[in-house]
């Protein structure tokens, strides 16, 4: 009886040791025959380009959008942030590319979003669509390249800000307005008086500090003397093939090149793929936003 139970389990270890056999071997044909080369291993993992779009108005605020497709409407700093976050962190993401149609946004929406791409530890590429300027450029000047079309839209290094005064049109139609305040300048750029030379001088610093503050990030973002970006400022747009003479982005091509030369610098072999995370927005978002 022992000896019949030796032999079959003999018989079972052989059998199971050639089973094992030709499935390695089978395996190993298959592999081969596939012509899977793992030495590039890259292009099965990390071979993505995560696409994160900066389209519209740069701001803090909430983004109306079409009630039909509800595509957003503006560039949310914390939407935005959050889609590079995702990219920077996600192991299959080997090169951030900011998809830039924007004419800018507000001052501290524009620099947060700045500093967000500063911080992306992966390689992060830009490419201007129809316009790529103000806010939008401080954007773009953080990524590590930066590209656009020949006929694209950019710069406009420069600070803006606009008060309306209707206190005429107010007299006419015999409406008073009554201000009670503390502070001589608590009501400055009222809309109801005239603005004393005083508050417009107080205006122009607080703008004229901004906009030193603009041109000193362009410079060093685009590794510049403070002096040759202060020349290019002043509020001038130029078109992409201007901007790239110029120092302002680092070459003119079209979307499909500049994903490519993205793959290049993340040093992806093969055509990569994207990844694109844009967020749409639902009826409730744009209806009760």
């Amino acid at each position: 009886m022992t000896n019949k139970m030796n032999d079959s389990t003999k018989i079972a270890v052989t059998v199971s040791v050639i089973l094992l056999f030709v499935i390695i071997f089978a395996a190993t044909v298959l592999v081969i025959g596939s012509g899977i080369d793992f030495s590039d291993v890259q292009t099965m993992t990390g071979n993505k380009i995560a696409i994160v779009p900066v389209k519209g108005m740069i701001t803090f605020g909430g983004c109306g959008g079409s009630l039909l497709t509800g595509s957003l409407a503006c560039a949310s700093v914390e939407q935005v942030k959050s889609l590079i976050e995702q990219a920077d962190n996600d192991p299959s993401v080997s090169a951030i590319f900011l998809d830039v149609n924007s004419g800018g946004g507000s001052v501290v929406a524009s620099r947060e979003l700045m500093r967000a791409v500063k911080r992306a530890e992966k390689p992060t590429i830009t490419w201007i669509g129809e316009v790529g300027a103000s806010g939008a450029y401080y954007v773009a000047s953080a990524s590590d390249y930066v590209m656009a079309d020949a006929d694209s839209v950019t710069g406009s290094i420069g600070v803006i800000t606009t008060m309306y005064h209707y206190y005429e049109l107010m007299d006419e139609l015999g409406v008073n307005v009554t201000v009670v305040k503390a502070g001589n300048t608590k009501d400055i750029g009222s809309p109801y008086r005239p603005m004393s030379e005083q508050e417009r001088q107080e205006f122009e610093d607080m703008v004229d500090g901004i906009y030193v503050d603009f041109v000193s990030d362009v410079a060093e973002n685009r590794n510049m003397s403070y002096a040759y970006a202060l020349n290019l400022s002043g509020g001038k747009i130029y078109l992409g093939k201007e901007a790239v003479e110029l120092g302002l982005i680092d070459e003119v091509s079209g979307r499909h090149e500049a994903i490519l030369r993205a793959g290049e610098i993340a040093g992806i072999k093969g055509e990569p793929r994207l990844l694109e995370r844009e967020r749409k927005k639902t009826v409730w978002d744009i209806l009760f936003n």
